[in-house]
This record gives structure tokens, sequence and C-alpha cells, in this order.
């Protein structure tokens, strides 16, 4: 027996039971980072975070929910299945929702608040309170390589956003939206099976 081998199992494993009992609630089939318990991640506001099953975020994800104190107010509830490959940044300070089978490329950047724009206010803009304002990715969505989904923003379910893009606009379900902000150019067609284009649609 390689007790080597046996020794570093039962350390991960311990590393992950300690790391899963810090959510809100996790299914014992997710994890983070290489190893699963959060190594080479950040994570903050555990207590206010819901994880299905089957879910899969790489290394580097930088994850935080504030005001956990209150995690009934401010939570971030993840379906089954979502698949984020590294470098996914994620802040809630109301309520971000993520569906089933959810593919999120890396560096994708999900929020939803921004900071006070009152420019006579002494203390600038990091010291304004905040405003929130929910986000719903739905079920089989795919945000591309360094997409960033704002505030008050609804994806629509099997949808795909572009590389690169800015979301700040509601996106239907079935189609492809990218640019900055994101505009559809494409609708899933269930007649023809096939992504047909659509000239100067506006998200808004």
């Amino acid at each position: 027996m390689n007790w080597k081998h046996l020794f570093h199992r039962c350390f991960i494993k311990l590393k992950r039971d300690r790391f899963q009992k810090k959510f809100g609630k996790i299914d014992k089939t997710s994890s983070f980072g290489e190893n699963g318990y959060g190594d080479t991640c950040t994570i903050e506001g555990h207590s206010g975070i819901i994880i299905g099953k089957e879910c899969r975020f790489g290394r580097q994800c930088e994850i935080i929910v504030y005001n956990e104190e209150a995690p009934s107010k401010v939570r971030l509830q993840i379906g089954d299945d979502v698949r984020a490959t590294s470098r996914c940044r994620i802040t809630c300070a109301e309520c971000i929702t993520i569906g089933n089978h959810v593919l999120l490329a890396p560096d994708v950047f999900i929020t939803d608040h921004n900071h006070g724009m009152d420019p006579t206010l002494e203390c600038g803009y990091a010291r304004q309170e905040l405003i929130t304002k929910p986000v719903q990715i739905c079920d089989g969505a795919w945000i591309g390589q360094r997409a960033s989904v704002l505030p008050g923003v609804t994806i629509g379910e099997h949808s795909i956003i572009g590389a690169n893009s800015v979301v700040t606009h509601d996106i239907p379900a079935y189609s492809i939206a990218a640019g900055s902000p994101a505009r559809v150019f494409k609708r899933w067609n269930f007649k023809s099976n096939r992504w047909e284009r659509v000239d100067n649609e506006s998200t808004e």
C-alpha cells in the first residue's frame, strides 16, 4: 500500500469537508479549485451561497457575497452542472441566480451591483451606497471569455454571449448576442433547426 498516496487522499477529503461546511448549501459533488476545496480560489460570504450538483469552478475563481449575516436577503444561487473554467469573478450584493448546465468561459465577470454615482459627494464613489438589481442566467446559457454581465440583466435559456461582450440589457432565450453593449444578432429557428441572423435588433 502506498501510504503517502493514502495520506494525501485523506488530507484532500478533510479539506473538502471543512470547505463545504462553510456554505449555506453545497452538494458534495461540486468543487472549487484544483483539488476541490477552494485552493487557488477566493470565496467570501459562504453562508449566502447555495450550489447544486456536479458544479466545477476552476483555478483563481473569485466569488464574493456581501452581508452574509443576512443570507435571506443576499444570496448567490447556482444550479446543477455549472462549469466555470478559470478566473471567473462573481460579486453579489442582492441576488444572482445561475441555472442548470451553464457554461462560464475564462475571465467572465458577473455582478448585481454598482456604486452610487453622485459626483457632488465628498466621500467619492467608493463609499457611496451600492445600487443593486438582481441578475439571472437561465438554464443552458454559455457566457464567452472575458464577457461582463451587469446588474439587472436576465440572460435567457440556451443563449450564447460572445467573448468580450458587455451585457447591459436582457437577452432573450435561444439567442446569440455580442458586442458592447451586447446585441442579439442570431436566434435559433426551431423549424429549420439552425441559427439565423437577426438584423438590427436591439436587446432593450
